[in-house]
């Protein structure tokens, strides 16, 4: 293996990282990558044939279908040698540094590289190849900020993981878990409407939610998790047309009806 960064670039921009015959070898400390990685610890210090060190002085682990380049990034920063580290990179390269981090589980040893490439880097602000990256990337690095912004664009405006190549990225996976996570405590939480605290509001609404959750069932594609072939907005125009139920709060027996100049009333589905 070359013995820089710089030097490792320059091969691969002859075409090393693309022939899938060539090997790239890099030297490493064990006692570095147990550090920085849980992955790396359990591989050198537990029962696997990396940590056997009785047949030979130089243990080796292998690694297959990584970019070269983004490993030796992350090896770098795992060593401590940070001068040849670039500190502006492109949203693809932060991807695969993303992916090996996300990996081998070191995280906090590329925390601080991290903040620097993502430092000045705006956010698309529409739905693209590059939102998918990043919402990646923010959930690998924990950044919820860039999270929250790059999953907004997903949740609202894509119509399911296949809209975009995914490139094996668990996107899916992590929108399904952030939204049944927040619906989860927001039912914990939940302890009657808003106006009264009354239960019976809630009931209502839960009873007009579960026959209209049946109905959904025959939609073609149905409306079912991972709700793919609807966007947020195609999702939002059917509850809004969900029964508005009668309000406990009303003497009236007829759907409650707010004035021009009074609040939503919070005892109904769309709400």
């Amino acid at each position: 293996m070359p013995r820089s960064i710089s030097s490792l670039q320059r091969a691969l921009s002859d075409g090393v990282n693309e022939n899938p015959d060539v090997e790239v070898r890099m030297r490493v400390s064990s006692r570095h990558l147990t550090f920085a990685s849980r992955t790396f610890r359990a591989m050198l210090d537990g029962p696997w044939k990396e940590g056997n060190s009785s047949s030979r002085p130089i243990r080796q682990i292998s690694a297959e279908n990584w970019d070269a380049f983004a490993l030796a990034i992350v090896m770098d920063s795992i060593h401590g040698r940070h001068h040849e580290i670039p500190t502006q990179i492109t949203d693809g390269l932060l991807t695969r540094i993303a992916t090996i981090v996300d990996y081998y589980e070191c995280r906090q040893a590329m925390h601080f590289n991290y903040e620097v490439w993502a430092h000045g880097k705006t956010l698309p602000s529409k739905l693209c190849n590059a939102a998918l990256l990043w919402l990646h990337v923010s959930w690998v690095f924990h950044d919820e900020n860039r999270f929250r912004i790059a999953a907004r664009l997903f949740v609202r405006f894509s119509i399911g993981a296949y809209d975009f190549e995914t490139h094996d990225l668990p996107v899916s996976g992590v929108l399904v878990s952030e939204v049944l996570d927040s619906l989860e405590q927001h039912m914990i939480d939940e302890d009657g409407c808003d106006y009264f605290k009354d239960l019976d509001c809630t009931a209502i609404v839960l009873g007009i939610l579960v026959r209209e959750r049946h109905m959904i069932t025959n939609l073609d594609p149905p409306l079912v998790a991972p709700f793919d072939g609807y966007s947020l907005h195609k999702i939002l125009r059917r509850i809004s047309r969900f029964r508005t139920p009668l309000s406990p709060h009303n003497d009236l027996d007829q759907p409650y009806e707010k004035d021009d100049d009074e609040e939503e009333h919070p005892c109904t589905i769309q709400d």
